[in-house]
């Protein structure tokens, strides 16, 4: 699962990149609720890497490139939207708008805090919008190294977070945040075991994050670049490249966004089944 951040580039889809982070003894804390020593709780750190980057609405082209063990690629471009409806809902769209065989590809996703997600995914080649069930979350995204799981917005109700201490990565101090699920049902359905990722001290943005499978492998990298704020007159900062490594299957995505718009006017319209066949 990802943060705001990643989400919204890889549909809309950047973030805070939402990874549930091992709790120390009672798991994922109440808000506001510190250790005893004073520091942040890996609660904490996600909730405010989640508000660092966040945006009432906005827009962002983005270009997805595919790599495979032999260095092969394929490119594609994506455009998305996404939209606050209130504190514990939001909506995002994204259309690809290139290659031909993936054109007018649609996604649909409606986010809420305390139940589970509703994606509907259009396919124009059969002319249908197909509902993306709990147990398909764990299905790659469009040939892509992203699950649909990894796209869901940070889940800070079924997966405890534990802050594992700081480390430097790419010369920012971070902190190590590690997360588990902290239910039976949750992890039936999560594709993982753990995830850990790695947040600036300063700016709270994610700069690294490992997903291990249910093997305890790791199964997979994201590595966040070029963060920097979206405008100059926005000093909000986003990751405007990141990289996905499959280490399983020896496969690679990229991510580049460019574009990008915050907190701009954005019909509510946009985010229908309605307008996912348009």
């Amino acid at each position: 699962m990802i943060s705001r951040v990643c989400y919204s580039t890889v549909l809309v889809a950047t973030t805070a990149f939402v990874f549930a982070l091992p709790s120390t003894e009672v798991g994922a804390q109440a808000d506001g609720e510190g250790a005893a020593d004073g520091q942040l709780t890996g609660l904490e750190i996600a909730k405010r890497s989640d508000k660092a980057s966040n945006a009432a609405t906005e827009s962002q082209t983005m270009t997805m490139t595919l790599e495979n063990s032999r260095g092969q690629t394929r490119v594609r471009t994506i455009t998305g939207w996404s939209k606050e409806i209130d504190d514990e809902t939001e909506h995002r769209f994204s259309r690809f708008l290139e290659p031909s065989d993936v054109k007018d590809t649609t996604l649909l996703s409606y986010d809420y805090d305390q139940a589970d997600d509703d994606t509907w995914l259009y396919l124009p080649a059969l002319k249908k919008v197909k509902r993306i069930l709990s147990s398909n979350k764990t299905d790659y995204f469009m040939g892509s190294d992203f699950t649909y799981e990894d796209m869901e917005n940070i889940d800070l109700v079924n997966w405890d977070y534990t802050l594992q201490g700081k480390e430097t990565v790419d010369g920012v101090e971070c902190y190590k945040v590690e997360a588990v699920p902290n239910n039976d049902e949750k992890r039936e359905e999560t594709g993982y075991s753990k995830t850990v990722a790695w947040y600036g001290v300063e700016d709270f943005v994610v700069r690294k994050a490992e997903y291990h499978d249910k093997k305890d492998r790791l199964a997979k990298r994201l590595t966040a670049e070029d963060i920097k704020p979206t405008t100059p007159d926005d000093p909000r900062p986003r990751a405007h490249k990141m990289t996905m490594e499959n280490f399983i299957t020896k496969h690679k995505t990229v991510l580049d966004i460019r574009d990008l718009k915050l907190d701009i006017e954005v019909d509510p319209d946009i985010f229908s089944q309605r307008n996912m066949r348009q």
